[in-house]
C-alpha cells in the first residue's frame, strides 16, 4: 500500500452540514446533509421498536462518490420520531471490492412534522444573497415554535460551483429548521445561474421531477412554482445556454391539469420566487389559482415588504433591501393569514391580516 492510498483510507469522516428535512410534495420526506469526505449516506431511526435504515440508494446502489446525502423517509414513519444521520467514508470503491474508513454519524435529532389543521406558523426567508449574518439578525425577533421554512429563493447569488448549495441553502436550510420541522425550498432567478445550476435538480427528488409541485400539511394545501429566470432566453447574460420557454411551457401545462379537488386544506397557498405570474413572459398563471379559490400568493425577488391587490393577492416578504435585511411570517389561524415582516433593527415593515375564503 503506497502512502497516498494510506493517507486516504486514514482520513477522518465528519458531518460536515447537519440534515435538513424538505418537504417536496410526494409521500415521504427527503432527508439532506452534507459529510466532509464522499462516501455512503443513511438515516437511522425506530418504528414499531424496530431500528431502521434507509440509505441514499438510487436504484439500490449506495452512492458513494459524493458529499451530498438525499435519502427518502416515509413521513409516517419520521412525524414525531427521532432519527440520526450517518456516513462511512469510502476511499475507493472497486469492481469487487471498497476500501472504507471510519463512520460519522450525528446526534439523536427530534422531528415534528405533524401537520395541523388550524394555527399554523410558517417562517419565511428570501432573497438572502448570501448574507447570512443579517438573514440572522433578523430572526431575533422571530421566536415563534414554527411548523414549517418557506426558502424564497435567491439564498445564493449564483451555482458557479457546489458550495452554493452545501454552504448556502442546505446550510441555512438546517440552520433555519434544526432538522426539527419541514423545509419547503422555492428556486430563485439567481440560482439558475452558473454551471452547477444544471444540477441542482439531483438533490430535489420532487412529486412532478421538477422544482414545481404541490403539497398538502393538514389545513395547508400549497403549490410551490418556479419562476426560473426574470429575463428572455436570448439576454446576453445566459450566453444562449438557456431554454426556459420550453420549461415555461411545461410548467404552465402542469398548472391547467390542477385540480381544485386536489387542494383539501382550509388555507390555500401559492410559493413563487418572482410574484408577478398574472403577466409571466406572455402567459398568465395567476387565474387558474383564482379559480381554485386560492388565498395568498407569497414570493420574495423585489427586496421590498408589499401587500398586492390581486385575486388572489400577492405577498412579497422582503429579504435583502437597501443594506439592511428582513425576514417574515405567516400565521395561519381562524380562518385569517397574518403576515409579518420586521428587519434587523426590529422594525416591523408590514403587519396585514386577511380572511380566507
Amino acid at each position: 500500500m503506497n502512502i497516498l492510498t494510506l493517507y486516504a483510507i486514514c482520513r477522518k469522516q465528519k458531518i460536515s452540514v447537519p440534515p435538513a428535512v424538505f418537504d417536496m410534495g410526494t409521500d415521504d420526506y427527503v432527508i439532506i446533509f452534507e459529510s466532509e469526505l464522499k462516501g455512503s449516506g443513511y438515516v437511522k431511526l425506530t418504528v414499531n421498536g424496530k431500528e431502521k435504515t434507509y440509505w441514499d440508494a438510487p436504484s439500490g446502489i449506495i452512492a458513494t462518490h459524493d458529499t451530498v446525502h438525499t435519502i427518502k423517509v416515509p413521513k409516517e414513519e419520521l412525524r414525531m420520531n427521532s432519527y440520526i444521520v450517518g456516513s462511512q467514508y469510502i476511499p475507493f470503491k472497486y469492481d469487487y471490492s471498497a476500501k472504507k474508513g471510519n463512520t460519522a454519524e450525528s446526534d439523536p435529532v427530534f422531528f415534528k412534522g405533524t401537520p395541523k389543521t388550524d394555527d399554523i406558523k410558517i417562517l419565511c426567508i428570501t432573497d438572502i444573497h448570501e448574507r447570512e449574518a443579517e438573514m440572522k439578525k433578523s430572526l431575533e425577533y422571530f421566536k415563534e415554535d414554527y411548523d414549517m421554512v418557506v426558502m424564497l429563493g435567491d439564498i445564493t447569488s449564483n451555482f458557479i460551483k457546489k458550495e452554493k448549495f452545501t454552504k448556502n441553502i442546505l446550510s441555512d436550510a438546517a440552520f433555519l429548521s434544526k432538522g426539527e420541522i419541514p423545509v419547503v425550498y422555492t428556486r430563485g432567478n439567481h440560482e439558475t445561474r452558473g454551471e452547477y445550476a444544471s444540477q441542482l435538480l439531483q438533490y430535489f427528488p420532487t412529486a412532478t421531477g421538477e422544482f414545481f409541485y404541490s403539497f398538502n400539511f393538514g389545513g395547508l394545501s400549497a403549490v410551490v412554482l418556479d419562476s426560473g429566470e426574470d429575463k428572455e432566453d436570448d439576454h446576453r447574460e445566459y450566453s444562449g445556454l438557456i431554454d426556459f420557454h420550453s420549461y415555461r411551457e411545461k410548467e404552465y401545462k402542469w398548472i391547467t391539469s390542477l385540480k381544485k379537488e386536489q387542494f383539501t386544506g382550509q388555507y390555500k397557498l401559492v410559493f413563487c420566487h418572482h410574484p408577478e405570474i398574472g403577466n409571466h413572459f406572455r402567459k398568465d398563471w395567476l387565474t387558474p389559482f383564482k379559480d381554485m379559490g386560492f388565498d395568498l400568493l407569497i414570493g420574495g425577488h423585489y427586496h421590498i415588504s408589499r401587500f398586492i391587490e390581486n385575486t388572489p393577492p400577492s405577498f412579497i416578504a422582503c429579504g435583502r433591501y437597501k443594506d439592511d435585511w428582513a425576514a417574515s411570517s405567516l400565521t395561519l389561524k381562524n380562518g385569517e393569514i397574518r403576515m409579518l415582516t420586521i428587519n434587523t433593527e426590529g422594525e416591523t415593515l408590514l403587519d396585514k391580516t386577511i380572511t380566507v375564503k
